[in-house]
């Protein structure tokens, strides 16, 4: 049985896909290894202006998981994991994550541009629904 911040997680994932414009199908997965790596991350939280610095920077792994994708990251003093999926035709990687302690939850959709991934995310069940927003760039 799914629990409820999981259908919710979901729910929204399946919609940032429907608003990105993506529909799933079986050759829109992508060849391991074309965005597997480390990634250093820049963000805004909920609401914030991102015309304005940074308010924390990270950083984000990608490694291939099958057809998917599975996620670690450390920002703003918090480690988090999570899995994914990229369409390589739209080139947007939409991520499911939680916190390792388990008190934080969402989703994420970047689009790629380049070497660098930028979108939103936001928190499942907290936050009034408010986006935050980040710049993924590659690592050498």
């Amino acid at each position: 049985m799914i629990g409820k911040t999981a259908r919710y997680i979901l729910v929204i994932m399946a919609f940032s896909l429907f608003l990105s414009g993506v529909v799933p199908t079986g050759d829109a997965v992508a060849e391991p290894g074309n965005i597997a790596g480390s990634y250093a991350v820049s963000g805004w939280n909920p609401g914030s202006d991102t015309t304005g610095p940074p308010q924390y920077q990270g950083i984000a792994e990608l490694t291939a998981w099958g057809d998917a994708w599975k996620y670690r990251g450390f920002m703003d003093g918090t480690a988090y994991v999570g899995v994914g999926v990229f369409d390589p035709l739209a080139k947007v990687l939409s991520l499911s994550f939680r916190s390792e302690d388990g008190s934080e939850s969402g989703v994420t959709t970047l689009r790629m541009v380049g070497d660098r991934f930028s979108g939103h995310w936001v928190f499942a069940g907290v936050g009034n629904g408010i986006l935050g927003a980040e710049t993924w760039t590659r690592k050498p």
